[in-house]
């Protein structure tokens, strides 16, 4: 299977190196300047085309129309075309190639890389073979859930978002380190294993007892994680939280209306 970037930043990279070892993949890339990576740089969008079997619109939201419309000057039949693009719903893209053409569209994250994505699946043609195999593939990247066209805003915010989010706390506990002057990147490596340790405890525990008991768990009576925790409940700390995935979902809301 012959694989085609139009686009190589962050994403494509990731997904690059999710899938560079696996057997009988050919990666293609086109882009505005030739990378600094190991895989084939077509010189013009038409070349990609011609040698890829999935075409990856990995750019930016405010620049996919523009690919889109050099897009429907091809041939394209055949060609499976998947869109990670935040924003822009399958409705959007198929006014530029018609609904005919097979669109999935995904939401993953940058743990592609390591193969641990969590990554939201859809496509508009269901009952299209290419489809499923493309979902076979992503599963090899990670966990990969199958959901209506719907629910990518908000699976956006928690999943697309999330990785930035959760290191923001980390970025807070670092801060407080400071306080003990540790040398180097001590502080990064003593929050790695804190991070590491929590989601392990998570992992092996999660299909006996719920969140809310783990927590229990670690909290004694009048003990030092029960004071924190009490702060944190009565100061309604993840309510404002929540307020923050909302954000991301209302920003991933108006790019779509924006788009359409």
């Amino acid at each position: 299977m012959k694989h085609g970037f139009i686009g190589f930043g962050n994403l494509a990279k990731a997904i690059y190196l999710g899938l560079k070892n696996e057997v009988d993949i050919e990666f293609f890339y086109y882009a505005r300047s030739k990378k600094d990576v190991d895989i084939k740089f077509c010189s013009t969008l038409e070349q990609l085309v011609l040698n890829a079997d999935i075409i990856w619109l990995t750019v930016k939201p405010q620049d996919l129309s523009t690919v889109l419309e050099d897009l429907k000057k091809l041939d394209i039949s055949g060609k499976t075309i998947l869109t990670p693009v935040a924003g822009r719903s399958i409705d959007f893209i198929e006014k530029h190639l018609g609904k005919d053409q097979l669109i999935i569209r995904i939401m993953p994250n940058l743990a592609m890389a390591y193969k641990s994505s969590v990554t939201a699946f859809y496509s508009n043609h269901p009952e299209n073979e290419k489809g499923e195999d493309v979902y076979n593939l992503l599963g090899k990247l990670g966990k990969v859930v199958k959901l209506e066209e719907s629910a990518f805003d908000l699976f956006t915010s928690v999943f697309g978002s999330g990785p930035a989010f959760i290191l923001a706390f980390i970025q807070i506990f670092k801060n407080k380190l400071k306080e003990f002057n540790l040398p180097g990147t001590l502080p990064d490596e003593l929050l790695l294993e804190l991070t590491r340790g929590t989601t392990l405890y998570f992992m092996e525990n999660q299909k006996d007892y719920s969140i809310e008991e783990l927590i229990n768990n670690i909290t004694s009576k009048g003990g030092t994680t029960q004071a924190g925790l009490e702060y944190f409940r009565s100061h309604e700390i993840g309510k404002h939280f929540e307020e923050v995935l909302n954000a991301a979902r209302n920003r991933s809301e108006e790019l779509s209306k924006n788009g359409s």
